[in-house]
């Protein structure tokens, strides 16, 4: 499946590959990645790690966070029951489909993405289901060693995913969703970026 993708040379033909679903998962998290990521610049946080060209790039970027799911089987995908065992195992790979892809990408062998957006597209598309106390994948690694922008991602695509209908559901009330981002702050999220995003709830009512 992965190499037979792998034979379109354009980021544009992956993303185009994926359901209409997933797309506009794409298209809503890098919004709210820009809006968390606005917030952080104009509160000073972060300061050793963002930068204003970072800022600027850190929704562009995180637009290609789901794009290893363009390798998981469409079925899957928008299946309308609970996944089985193995079913979600496969889904969980979509991180390491993504990291093969941007291996691909820095090699020239896959076009499409701007030079500067490479590396913190690789981070938020590899990275975002790390979670803050180590408990996530693929890798299992946690707090600051988690890049920001996949940390930041993290929280965007949770909430996205929770405040959406879902081919297995309907969507749950913003108010939920921040509930979600609370009880789960310092074991899924970064604490500091659940505070903030919690502090500014209001703001990710655009759509």
């Amino acid at each position: 499946m992965y190499q037979t993708l792998c034979s379109e040379s354009n980021v544009s033909q992956i993303i185009r590959s994926l359901p209409c679903e997933q797309i506009r998962h794409l298209i809503y998290v890098k919004h709210y990645v820009d809006i968390i990521t606005e917030m952080i610049l104009r509160t000073g946080a972060y300061p050793e790690t963002i930068t204003l060209g970072g800022y600027k790039l850190f929704g562009k970027a995180a637009f290609y966070h789901d794009i290893g799911k363009a390798w998981v089987p469409e079925e899957i995908l928008s299946k309308p029951d609970q996944l089985t065992a193995e079913e979600m195992s496969l889904m969980r790979k979509h991180t390491l489909f993504a990291e093969k892809l941007f291996k691909r990408i820095s090699n020239g062998s896959v076009s499409g993405i701007p030079a500067d957006l490479i590396q913190l597209a690789h981070d938020s598309a590899a990275y975002h289901h790390e979670w803050w106390n180590g408990n996530g994948y693929p890798y299992g690694i946690g707090f600051e060693r988690i890049p920001l922008i996949a940390r930041i991602t993290s929280v965007c695509d949770v909430y996205d995913a929770i405040t959406s209908d879902r081919s297995y559901r309907k969507a749950h009330s913003h108010e939920y969703a921040c509930g979600e981002i609370e009880a789960n702050a310092g074991t899924q999220f970064d604490p500091a970026l659940a505070k903030l995003f919690l502090d500014n709830e209001s703001r990710f009512l655009v759509f």
